[in-house]
């Protein structure tokens, strides 16, 4: 049957990781990069971002001051303890209650800007991941269907959903922890150098060593990180393969096979995550180790000026000594979140770039300015020397010429790779001519609004493609005004009405994804109930009959007749019992036209479609003959000839 249709392959994707990109980092077949940390700031991205931030200026204006008045109360306390020590030490119970009360009352506050923050954070953050999503979705549904030849649909969904969640953290709660750590630093850098300048000295010194053991970790960190994520990525990957594809796995007996390199990939990701795990947990003890040698500085420098008779006052000394110690803490605190959000604001930068990326793609195929809105389609359609490559030098389609009458049925037939399921493409402008024109009622189709034209247009595919919900929602899909009636209407005459109804919820059936619930010929059925509920003037069918039995086909016959009643219909099939009822048959061979005429006058001239002809009766035949006979008898009968072959002038 091959040569009436087309197929396709598929296999092992082994390039994941390493190659040009040097070690970890992972290149898309589509050129896209997913496993990469971008920079720890972007400008192009921020500038990009600032649109969606405009919309929200008053939330995002309420939430950075709530910020401020959580971090200044927070960071103010040890200095307000420090003075309550004083106190306490010189017995002063009036000053001590009055501290007291005030710390209970920065706690407070510092609670209700918390409480504000976190509020408003959430609810903007909600708003922007909505409408980044909204945008990314319509731009992505804009995008020519040539786009999605080249794209991995996995990759674009990463794109919608993951990466737009790790900008909506940068926009949020990222910068906002970013600026309460920014802001922390300055509250207890300003207020330390006042207390005492000499012992925030000390304080401070051990901050350079820090930084260059926090250099040393990030870099390899982000290696870890990213080695971690092609691991992941791996895994799922080759899960996800193997298990969509578990028929033919099981049938060629891979089982143990798929085991093995599962279990490798298993445990390339263990040990991924256990590296990066080590240089994740590395950070708090680095950070407590330098709390505590500054604060060991801090009482050892504070008691050898006691010593040396220095700060004689002990109530101040034991005050300044207790705000210090509590200060030294409070000081690492936002230096460990700097370190530990460096890697998510890395990620949210790659993210946001390829959410970008995203949104910067232009559709190949757009209307334009000034296109024309049909309103009414007669449905004459013209090929006028048409010509078309999907790759530059390597034409698909060679000056075809052809002219169809509105409610004609043209069937398009050939060797695969001839041109026929291109050419159906084109005629619903899923992609552009690159030579010609193609004019529906004598307007060339890029002269038409695309959304106008795929109005009155219909397709059914080879695989009709129902989506999640019930048998009315797939049916009313094209319009979703429909009433039951006119559902029902629409199932009669393609013949599913017989089947729905004996389900026990009738058309409230709830299909599996995919329609797995139902057989491919109940599946068909619905989507030629889907296509003429739309009332198209203009039909495509891409081998709807492929994949059915000669019984179910029978029952498909008889629908099609309906669904191609007074509409203008292309027909590519490999049944002869849906070809040779077209108006006209054009055969193309290699992009061209060879031969146009009606299935007799085709076999009477006795070429290519006499011959193609031919062949593909012998393998029907045969087919029809294993499902009523039996496959040995078939083959027996066959064998003495008694299942004989006409000729090729016969009709079919």
């Amino acid at each position: 049957m091959a040569m009436w249709g087309g197929g396709g392959a598929s296999g092992w994707s082994t390039n994941i990781g390493g190659g040009r990109m040097g070690p970890g980092a992972a290149r898309g077949s589509d050129g896209w990069d997913d496993e990469y940390l971008g920079k720890v700031y972007d400008a192009e991205v921020i500038k990009r971002l600032q649109p969606y931030l405009r919309a929200y200026k008053k939330q995002a204006l309420i939430s950075f001051l709530a910020m401020v008045v959580q971090a200044t109360t927070t960071y103010m306390q040890p200095l307000i303890i420090g003075f309550t020590v004083r106190a306490g030490v010189r017995g002063d119970q009036t000053q001590v209650i009055e501290l007291m009360g005030l710390l209970i009352g920065m706690a407070f506050l510092g609670w209700g800007g918390l409480y504000v923050q976190q509020i408003v954070v959430n609810t903007l953050g909600n708003k922007l991941l909505v409408q980044i999503r909204s945008d990314m979705y319509q731009h992505m549904q804009s995008l020519s269907l040539s786009f999605y030849d080249e794209m991995e649909v996995g990759r674009m969904i990463s794109r919608l959903t993951s990466d737009v969640t790790v900008i909506q953290d940068l926009l949020t709660s990222g910068s906002l922890n970013f600026a309460a750590d920014i802001v922390g630093l300055a509250i207890v850098v300003v207020t330390a150098l006042l207390l005492d300048w000499q012992l925030a000295l000390v304080t401070f010194a051990i901050v350079p060593p820090l930084l260059v053991i926090m250099v040393f970790w990030s870099q390899r960190a982000k290696a870890a990180f990213i080695a971690q994520r092609v691991k992941v990525s791996a895994l799922y990957g080759t899960l996800a393969e193997n298990l969509s594809g578990v028929r033919a796995v099981q049938s060629m007996s891979r089982e143990g096979e798929n085991s093995r390199r599962f279990d490798e990939l298993n445990q390339e990701n263990r040990n991924a995550a256990i590296r990066a795990g080590m240089l994740s947990a590395a950070v708090l003890p680095v950070v407590e180790v330098a709390v505590a040698i500054a604060t060991t500085g801090v009482i050892i420098v504070g008691g050898l000026r006691a010593l040396n008779g220095q700060d004689v006052d002990v109530a101040t000394l034991f005050g300044l000594l207790t705000s210090f110690a509590l200060y030294v803490g409070r000081f690492f605190d936002p230096i460990r979140d700097l370190v530990l959000q460096y890697t998510m604001i890395q990620r949210a930068m790659a993210g946001g770039e390829r959410v970008f990326e995203v949104l910067d793609t232009k559709p190949r195929i757009m209307d334009r300015p000034d296109a024309l809105e049909l309103d009414e389609v007669e449905g004459r359609v013209d090929f006028d020397h048409v010509y078309f490559h999907y790759v530059e030098g390597v034409p698909i389609l060679r000056d075809v010429d052809l002219h169809v009458a509105p409610g004609e049925t043209i069937a398009f037939v050939g060797h695969t790779g001839a041109g026929k399921t291109t050419i159906t493409s084109l005629v619903s402008r899923g992609y552009e001519v690159t030579g010609g024109a193609i004019r529906i009622d004598g307007h060339d189709l890029r002269d038409i609004k695309r959304r106008s034209l795929t109005r009155h247009m219909g397709v059914v595919l080879q695989t009709p493609y129902l989506f999640s919900g019930s048998i009315a929602d797939n049916i009313a899909y094209g319009r979703s005004e429909a009433t039951l009636d006119q559902i029902e209407t629409a199932a009669r005459a393609v013949g599913a009405h017989e089947f729905i109804e004996r389900l026990p919820q009738g058309y409230d059936t709830l299909l599996r994804a995919g329609g797995q619930n139902f057989s491919i010929g109940q599946r068909q059925l619905i989507s030629f109930a889907r296509a003429i509920l739309a009332s198209p003037r203009i039909l495509v069918l891409d081998e709807a009959t492929a994949y059915v039995d000669t019984q179910t086909e029978a029952v498909i016959q008889r629908a099609l007749r309906e669904l191609l009643k007074g509409r203008t219909s292309f027909v590519i099939a490999h049944r002869l019992s849906t070809i040779r009822e077209a108006d006209r048959i054009v055969v193309l061979d290699q992009g061209q036209v060879v031969e146009i005429g009606t299935h007799d006058e085709l076999l009477a001239s006795g070429g290519v479609y006499a011959n193609l002809y031919r062949m593909t009766y012998e393998s029907e035949q045969a087919a029809r003959d294993t499902e009523h006979l039996g496959e040995d008898e078939a083959i027996a009968r066959r064998r003495r000839g008694e299942v004989e072959s006409p000729a090729p002038s016969a009709g079919a």
